[in-house]
Parts: C-alpha cells; structure tokens; sequence
C-alpha cells in the first residue's frame, strides 16, 4: 500500500477530524499536514481528482523528511501555538506506532521517534533565524539588483564552509556552487544544513534572490 492509503486507512480508524481548509481532508489535519510535507520533499505522487497524492512506499520516507515537517514546514503554514505542534507530532508519532503494529516496514522502523523529536525541536530556533538571515540577503539584493545571467531555484545542501563561503550542492545540480554570505548568518549556518534558495549569477558571483526554509540533514545513527 503506498503512503497515502495507509493515512487515509489510520484516520477513517481513528475518526481523525477532517476540515475543508487541508489539502487532503480525509486524512486529518495531522495527518494532512505530513503529507504535504512529503511531497513538498519531492516524495512520489501523482495527481488524483486534482490534488497531489503521494504513490510512495512507507519505506521511501527518511530521517530528514522529518527534519523538514517539524523544522521548516510547520511554522510556515499557520501552526504557531506549541500546543497545537504537539497535538499534530503526537499524531504523526501515532500514525508510525500503528505502522509498527500493522508490521510495516517504514523508514522509521527502529528509530525512537520521540527522541528524535525532541532533539529536532531544539534546532528549530537557530533555522528559523538562518531563514530570516538568508531571507535579509535576498532584500539586500534586490535594493540593487545586479545584472543576472542565470537563476537556480533548489534545496542546497551544505558540504562546506570556508571562509565568508558556503559551498552548496542542489537536489538537481551536480556541481558545487559557492556563495559569499554575511557573518551574522554564517554564525548560525551549519555542515549538512538544507536551504532553500532562488540563487542569480551575475557571472562574477552567486547572490541570494530568494530565500525559504532551512532545515538540518539527518543521519541514521
């Protein structure tokens, strides 16, 4: 069974609440969340009755797909309150307990989800305020644009830092591309940090033109 038919199957078991406003209603608002998340990471999917439903198997899905739903998604789409975070990351820890139960295989089996979570959350701050720092870059940019050859919008992961420079590899570039960024966010930027980035090359340099969210890579302990 793909992913989305095992969540429509959990929430019609545990009469999750549906509401219009998400994107897949019949699967909670907890639930629907997560999954536009994953296809946000570029999980498989396909159009069905016009909306995107994901075609993954549960064992496609991986450590920083979490890091990208508690990090980066969550605060982006109206969910501030931290009581409303939790509700929605005890449901998703619940969704993967029943998985467990139902002996599926999911590319969580064997981590300690809650513990992951609660190391996750502690990151929340610092990427929160990198995304402000790269978002600072791109108005900094635009105030006087320079002249762009070419534009590249990606999620770029850091693979090195040097000096007052980044080196970034994208989901769909395979060559590095290096970029000169401001003190105050190479604080706070880390190896292994994804960003999400629309990048111009004036043909001297790389500059921000754009800037979403950031999330840290996990690794399988």
């Amino acid at each position: 069974m793909t992913l989305y038919e095992l969540m429509n199957e959990y929430s019609t078991l545990n009469h999750s609440l549906t509401a219009k406003e998400d994107l897949t209603p019949k699967l909670g608002k907890s639930l629907s969340l997560l999954h536009a998340s994953l296809i946000e990471c570029d999980l498989a999917n396909e159009e069905q009755g016009g909306t995107s439903r994901l075609t993954a198997n549960p064992k496609d899905i991986e450590l920083t797909h979490l890091s990208h739903f508690i990090i980066a998604y969550l605060p982006f789409n109206s969910v501030t309150e931290k009581s409303e975070i939790n509700h929605i990351l005890f449901d998703v820890y619940s969704f993967f307990d029943w998985l467990d139960k139902k002996k599926v295989p999911h590319g969580f089996t064997k981590i300690n989800i809650s513990q992951l979570v609660k190391q996750l959350c502690t990151k929340q701050e610092r990427c929160l305020k990198l995304s402000q720092l790269l978002d600072n870059e791109s108005s900094k940019t635009l105030k006087d644009p320079p002249i762009i050859q070419n534009t590249i919008n990606d999620v770029f992961l850091v693979e090195k830092i040097e000096g007052s420079f980044i080196s970034l590899k994208g989901r769909r570039e395979n060559h590095l591309l290096r970029l000169k960024l401001a003190p105050e966010a190479l604080n706070l930027i880390e190896l292994n940090d994804y960003l999400d980035l629309t990048l111009g090359d004036t043909s001297e340099k790389w500059v921000v033109l754009e800037a979403g969210q950031v999330y840290p890579k996990v690794k399988q302990q």
